[in-house]
């Protein structure tokens, strides 16, 4: 009897141990799936200063990067920046946030979703525009 129950404390611990080790995997696997979603297209080649769509949805990601170079010649100008937004609240302690002024660029509806990153829209097509051509800066 005694030896009945030693084993029976096994097959329990030895159980236990695989439900850990089963949501442990679960878990990574999740993890990994989420990380996965993101897909981020480098726009130019060679790399110069680093142009990106992110998660283009409806669009190419052929076409989307070439929405995000028009977008990288366009701010490459203080003029055209000025145009595109203001920075808003400025203090001599606090930059402020930005504000976009043109909420269209070529046919997109342009917005900035987290303060700074640009999203662009057309109906249904999406995507993300990112790298450092295309930081807003209230600093």
């Amino acid at each position: 009897m005694n030896s009945h129950t030693i084993s029976l404390k096994s097959v329990l611990a030895a159980a236990a141990l695989a439900g850990v080790a089963l949501l442990g995997l679960l878990a990574l696997s999740s993890a990994s799936a989420h990380a996965a979603k993101l897909k981020e297209y480098e726009c130019q080649h060679p790399l110069v200063t680093g142009q990106l769509a992110i998660n283009p949805k409806g669009i190419s990601p052929k076409k989307a990067c070439k929405v995000v170079r028009s977008l990288g010649k366009f701010l490459s100008t203080d003029k055209h920046i000025e145009e595109l937004y203001e920075c808003k609240g400025a203090t001599p302690k606090k930059p402020g946030r930005p504000v976009l002024l043109m909420d269209e660029f070529e046919g997109w509806h342009l917005k900035l979703v987290n303060g700074y990153n640009f999203f662009m829209t057309k109906p249904g097509q999406s995507f993300r525009v990112a790298g450092q051509d295309f930081p807003v800066n209230c600093s």
